[in-house]
């Protein structure tokens, strides 16, 4: 489904003196670059054409360098030798251009599909869109102040016994796939929300360490994506044995990037206003419309022969 509605167009005078708000952005699966966005590129990851074109040559001059008796490296140069332009850019903006880092990147991600397989096959197309429409995970359909997409999942409704963790890690690289695939996120990057209202000790029985380790290796140097940041809310007080058991697994720059803000809610409203969050997530704006979103993220050529194995 085609992306709809639109942003503010703003001045090179505003896009340096005036703070945007999330009022000012691209839709969700835009494609088209706002000044504003090209700034950033420019000024955070040192985009230009120039860069862009000489990068792109000497990434592509690493593939031919590549060990090919270590399976992860066969398996990169296999998918990614011939691979278009838009999609190297991808992760080279991710390490900001780097090209040593941008190549270790890539072979983290292709090192969790062989670490993790289970994560990638039998994947079901609508029991995606259903978690998605729940909100499990979900995302706003408008991006933050920033001009980062907000993903969130609640803990209210869900089911361990219905819809295992391995799932839910399923849903949300699926539909991180389908985020990135706008350039406007690639240079935005993305933040995730955890509500963790209704939160019990039925879920906190549900997920193992290496459940927790799928995730976390996940979030870490296995995708082409600046994460900005996990802000997790209304958290009781036994959160601290599921942190307790996350935290050695943490780098330090994604540790240093977690938020957690019981039910004192203002440095969260500091991050997100309320105006812009839905009535689910402490917010004053409309109620979440997962089908919406369904809508949105899923194109109408999606089939379940392309998502049984991502």
């Amino acid at each position: 489904m085609a992306a709809t509605g639109s942003f503010r167009t703003l001045d090179s005078d505003e896009i340096e003196n005036s703070n945007l708000t999330w009022k000012d952005h691209e839709p969700i699966m835009g494609s088209q670059l706002a000044s504003h966005t090209k700034s950033k590129a420019t000024k955070e990851l040192g985009e230009s054409k120039e860069t862009t074109e000489s990068s792109l040559k000497n990434l592509r001059r690493l593939f031919q360098e590549l060990d090919q008796e270590d399976e992860a490296s066969k398996r990169l140069k296999e998918q990614f030798e011939n691979a278009s332009d838009q999609e190297l850019v991808k992760f080279l903006r991710a390490r900001k251009f780097d090209v040593p880092r941008t190549l270790e990147l890539m072979k983290g991600y292709v090192k969790y599909r062989l670490t993790y397989p289970h994560v990638f096959t039998g994947v079901n197309l609508e029991k995606l869109k259903q978690r998605v429409a729940r909100g499990q995970p979900g995302v706003l359909p408008q991006r933050d102040n920033e001009g980062r997409v907000v993903m969130f999942f609640r803990f209210e409704d869900w089911d361990p016994v219905e819809y295992p963790f391995i799932e839910a890690v399923q849903t949300l690289v699926y539909v991180l796939e389908k985020l990135l695939s706008s350039e406007v996120t690639q240079i935005n990057g993305l933040c995730l929300v955890e509500d963790f209202e209704g939160y019990s000790m039925t879920h906190v029985a549900s997920v193992g360490l290496n459940d927790y380790k799928t995730m976390v290796d996940m979030l870490q140097g296995s995708f082409p994506c600046r994460f900005k940041g996990i802000h997790c809310i209304r958290q009781p007080w036994f959160f601290t044995k599921s942190y307790n058991l996350i935290k050695p697994l943490l780098k330090a720059k994604l540790f240093e990037r977690i938020y957690i803000y019981g039910e004192e809610l203002d440095d969260f409203y500091n991050h997100f206003p309320k105006e812009y969050l839905p009535k689910e997530l402490g917010g004053s704006g409309p109620e979440y419309k997962g089908n919406e979103m369904v809508q949105m993220l899923f194109n109408d050529d999606d089939n379940q022969d392309d998502v049984t194995s991502l």
